[in-house]
């Protein structure tokens, strides 16, 4: 026997219920891949220098003060010295790590060794540090080259925007280096210029796009750098190189271009390197050599994904007028690298950074200049914790926090707040019984 035939009535309902379960999954499936990161409100400031309250706003009144005016101010309350005065971010968009450092105990392959002697002999006799830099997904140019300037994560959503950037308007350290008065400029992936319209006081773009092109995109950069390092105006010059991510894209990691095109980058580091060892500087400003990629490569040259071969990216740091050695590699995460970076050249923090300082710390002689870089990562980190937690150091946690009641024990409570609440309050008194016998030891 058939069955009844629904009605209009039914059915409609029925088509409303189905649309609306549609509605609801889209909109948890967006909600859930593209997710929205928290970030503070505003740009930071002097309130960079001073412990988060409960009520913490983020209200300065520098606005008034010159650009030398307030990079002083920064400096002065940091409590840190600049180490460098000048530095050059070369950016070598799609090198995996692997090919310079190697991948956990093994070391990068003899192919890749003889395709970078002078980085390699640099590592070796420890004159350079060099990191796995874990780049976090979507490992496409455009976010990455946000986490490195802001080190805010990126979303899926990205990979959209990458083929229409738009300005980056959110708080990083290049409008932090141009608001006290560094003169920047930049040569090759116009991707910077289209993220940073305004910043630049000379620049060169080129299109990262057209893949095919494995020559042209890199002589752009590397013409510029014989007139660029005589000259004295700039602070900061970045240097992005496509080529290698090109050849990827035609070849895969094996590729028979890829050997010639690492022999090109290793003399461009050569260039930079005895240029600035030889001719110095005639102000005595010590310049820094930050060689970075944004992301890794799978065999066949492919990125975007959270492989191992994708998220491998590195980073090298080179003091171009140390000759002393310095220590061995290790690993950090790409998005953890910004604070680091600031508190060298004696800047205020992003409000968006994610940061974790890494030991040894190499840039300064005295411990309580690393103490101090460490407490202003942590008061850093309070504060975007606050965007998550509004409760947090409120109340009686704000009491155990400054030492006024007894420790909780947080390792057995439940609440996350309570928990970082403890934790911060446990490091608080380890730093002022440290401070105590620094100043005990000082008087002895």
């Amino acid at each position: 026997m058939a069955g009844r035939p629904l009605s209009c009535g039914r059915l409609a309902t029925l088509t409303f219920a189905a649309v609306l379960l549609q509605i609801i999954g889209l909109l948890l499936f967006v909600f859930g891949f593209f997710p929205v990161n928290p970030a503070l409100p505003g740009i930071s400031g002097a309130e960079s220098y001073r412990m988060p309250t409960c009520d913490d706003s983020f209200e300065t009144d520098n606005g008034n003060l010159l650009p030398e005016q307030l990079g002083s101010l920064y400096r002065d309350m940091s409590q840190i010295p600049s180490t460098f005065d000048r530095i050059i971010l070369m950016v070598i968009d799609g090198l995996p790590a692997e090919f310079l450092i190697g991948r956990g105990d093994q070391p990068s392959q003899n192919s890749m060794w003889e395709a970078m002697p002078y980085t390699h002999s640099l590592l070796s006799k420890q004159r350079a540090i060099a990191y796995h830099a874990k780049a976090a997904p979507p490992t496409v140019t455009m976010p990455r080259l946000k986490a490195m300037v802001s080190g805010a994560i990126g979303g899926f959503l990205d990979v959209a925007f990458n083929f229409n950037t738009q300005a980056f308007l959110d708080d990083n350290l290049l409008d932090h280096f141009y608001r006290i008065g560094w003169k920047l400029i930049m040569f090759g992936d116009n991707t910077w210029t289209k993220l940073f319209p305004s910043l630049f006081t000379r620049d060169d773009g080129v299109s990262s796009f057209y893949v095919k092109d494995t020559v042209e995109v890199d002589f752009n950069v590397s013409r510029h750098l014989e007139a660029e390092l005589a000259a004295s105006d700039w602070k900061l010059m970045i240097l992005p190189y496509l080529g290698v991510d090109h050849v990827g894209h035609i070849g895969g990691r094996h590729s028979l271009l890829m050997a010639p095109k690492l022999k090109e980058m290793d003399d461009v580091i050569k260039m930079i390197h005895i240029h600035s060892s030889l001719n110095g500087d005639d102000h005595g400003r010590r310049m820094l050599l930050v060689v970075v990629s944004d992301h890794g490569m799978t065999e066949s040259g492919n990125h975007g994904g959270s492989s191992y071969e994708e998220t491998d990216s590195l980073a090298v740091f080179i003091d171009l007028q140390s000759q002393s050695p310095i220590y061995a590699p290790s690993m950090r995460r790409e998005v953890f690298q910004v604070f680091n970076d600031k508190v060298v050249f004696g800047k205020t923090n992003e409000l968006v950074t994610l940061t974790l300082k890494q030991r040894p710390m190499t840039y300064w002689s005295f411990d309580e200049h690393k103490l101090r870089a460490l407490e202003l990562n942590s008061w850093q980190l309070l504060r975007l914790l606050q965007v998550h937690l509004p409760g947090l150091l409120c109340g009686d946690m704000m009491d155990a926090v400054n030492g006024k009641q007894a420790l909780l024990p947080y390792e057995n409570l439940g609440n996350m707040a309570v928990k970082l609440e403890g934790l911060y309050s446990k490091a608080r008194i380890a730093h002022a019984h440290w401070k105590l016998h620094l100043h005990d030891s000082s008087l002895a």
